[in-house]
């Protein structure tokens, strides 16, 4: 008899941690089955001859021994639009489907420790440069037509083992990538926030850590894709938080952001009081993960907190813009609530990238402005289609904020 997986355990672990105990979530598989898509167009059939955005997924299974696959598109312009987020967010849910089906993953397998292997260097090249590059495959078999999902990386097209990859040009680098790459003394963490302060994006920095090119010497190791999405969005959040928290405390009106992504509605709560955040989910029914009823997850920061409690690579990415939000826009620390709503439109997860630059663009919006906190609330309560009065009544962060005793309120 199949085993019976809670659907609240399904939405703690979206897939990723494993938590029902089986090898392969079935959810994603059957999601697998149903969304087949056409290969990308082969010179013949062992040969691939197209670009890279540049893109790379380094995997977890069997650590050490990884396989690396860098994205292949049959052409440069397909390639440069296979891996931008930050335009993807303005797409529709199938359209960012289509354009990762048309990826293949050249795999090769290759020791997580040994950085010196020759199949690394060209992988490794690529992973530096700013613009898409011309790169030849060399598979050992053809590719089998398939297309993977996942809740913290961007979808999956064919992979086919390779039995090497080579770059057809020279990398663009930037500078700043450059200079981080070469520095052989500074730990991983200070690299990743010099590239931040450079204006290097947080998905190039990420192909960067994953591929053993940050970091001192003698410590450099391949990190799997999906580790390393999460470390880069904990590490730069934990420094703007370190710069937040020396900022003055926001004392103006309470402020509501919005935005949406393919039935995932967003709401950014901005209070006045010291840095607080508390993330959070609620799953509805028919969606991805859930049954016939919302299933709902909070995680909350502290002031004194490194990070959140729950590790959750979705959190740290709604974690980061709105800390970039603080320090850069609003320039004050204050107290936060997010909530992320996810709908049955939302029928496969692409990846924690539209979570990032779905707040993102919430906090670009210009917000409606509320005197009290509930108004504020009353206007949330009207617009979310969960029930939104339990989730309140538990909040650490508003029961924390209708607690505080303000410097104002002892001088009237």
């Amino acid at each position: 008899m199949p085993k019976r997986i809670s659907r609240d355990l399904c939405v703690k672990c979206k897939g990723v941690k494993r938590l029902c105990g089986l090898e392969r979530c079935p959810i994603l598989e059957r999601l697998r089955a149903q969304r087949t898509l056409p290969l990308p167009r082969l010179v013949d059939a062992r040969t691939l001859e197209g670009g890279t955005p540049p893109s790379v997924l380094v995997g977890e299974w069997a650590y050490p021994r990884v396989r690396v696959a860098p994205m292949m598109a049959h052409d440069l312009e397909t390639a440069s639009r296979a891996d931008a987020p930050r335009e993807w967010i303005g797409w529709g849910l199938d359209d960012v489907i289509r354009v990762r089906a048309g990826l293949l993953a050249a795999s090769l397998r290759v020791n997580a420790r040994r950085l010196d292997e020759r199949a690394l260097e060209p992988i490794q090249l690529a992973a530096m440069s700013s613009k898409p590059l011309p790169m030849e495959a060399r598979l050992l078999k053809p590719p089998r037509p398939r297309l993977d999902f996942d809740g913290v990386l961007a979808p999956l097209g064919p992979v086919a083992e390779a039995e090497r990859v080579e770059l057809e040009a020279e990398p663009r680098v930037p500078t700043p990538v450059e200079r981080a790459v070469s520095d052989r003394d500074a730990r991983a963490s200070e690299l990743l926030v010099e590239l931040y302060d450079s204006g290097v994006d947080v998905y190039h920095s990420t192909r960067l850590l994953s591929l053993a090119l940050l970091g001192a010497e003698g410590r450099r190791r391949l990190v799997p894709t999906r580790w390393a999405i999460t470390a880069v969005d904990s590490t730069v959040g934990l420094e703007l938080k370190r710069r937040a928290l020396g900022l003055p405390e926001y004392s103006g009106r309470v402020r509501l952001h919005r935005s949406s992504f393919s039935d995932n509605r967003y709401w950014v709560l901005i209070l006045p009081g010291p840095y607080r955040l508390e993330v959070v989910e609620a799953w509805l029914p028919g969606s991805i993960w859930t049954g016939d009823r919302a299933r709902v997850v909070t995680n909350y920061e502290g002031t004194l907190d490194r990070g959140f409690p729950v590790m959750d690579g979705g959190h740290y990415a709604m974690r980061l813009p709105i800390l970039e939000h603080l320090v850069h826009e609003l320039r004050r620390q204050a107290s936060v609530l997010a909530i992320r709503e996810i709908g049955p439109g939302y029928f496969a997860p692409v990846g924690s990238w539209q979570i990032r630059e779905s707040i993102r663009v919430a906090l670009r919006s210009r917000p409606e402005e509320f005197d009290e906190l509930e108004g504020a609330l009353s206007r949330l309560a009207s617009e979310v289609r969960f029930n939104l009065r339990g989730l309140l009544a538990k909040s650490r962060m508003l029961r924390e904020f209708r607690g505080q005793t303000r410097l104002t309120d002892l001088l009237e």
